[in-house]
């Protein structure tokens, strides 16, 4: 996984106390983010073994990158589940046709008809080499989508 913003350590450095860009979190900061040292890594971060310090700026932005990882997932999964419920509008819409089968209209989603007038505007040879439906009922089908058009 690639994402844009990435949880960064801060460490301060040993002269003066200034804070600067850590090589990575140390084991007592992923365990108080809730996080073991290899889901750590398979979310991206890097953790630095041999560091021993912990600050609690470290765990809050780990604490934080969690909380937008699943931000980031919840609206994936949210956009697959719009995706879904469109290709199911798609097959009603298309299902709505008395020439289409219930059984037939996902056969045509696959084949790359998403709507009424994609049907009534298709290359019938190819929907058929698409679908295995035969070229006579997809012919039916156009027709009757024409006449919804």
């Amino acid at each position: 996984m690639s994402f844009d913003i990435i949880a960064e350590p801060k460490v301060l450095c040993p002269k003066d106390s200034r804070p600067r860009r850590g090589r990575g979190f140390s084991r007592e900061e992923t365990s108080q983010a809730g996080l073991t040292i290899d889901n750590a890594r398979k979310m991206g971060l890097i953790v630095d073994l041999r560091r021993k310090t912990t600050y609690p700026e470290n765990v809050e932005a780990l604490k934080q990158y969690m909380k937008d990882l699943e931000e980031i997932i919840a609206a994936l999964a949210e956009e697959e589940g719009v995706a879904a419920t469109s290709l199911d509008d798609a097959a009603a819409e298309i299902a709505s046709l008395k020439a289409v089968k219930a059984s037939e209209a996902p056969l045509l989603i696959d084949a790359g008809i998403k709507s009424i007038s994609d049907l009534a505007y298709c290359d019938i040879s190819k929907v058929a080499k698409k679908t295995g439906i035969d070229e006579d009922r997809i012919t039916a089908m156009v027709k009757a989508a024409l006449k919804k058009v």
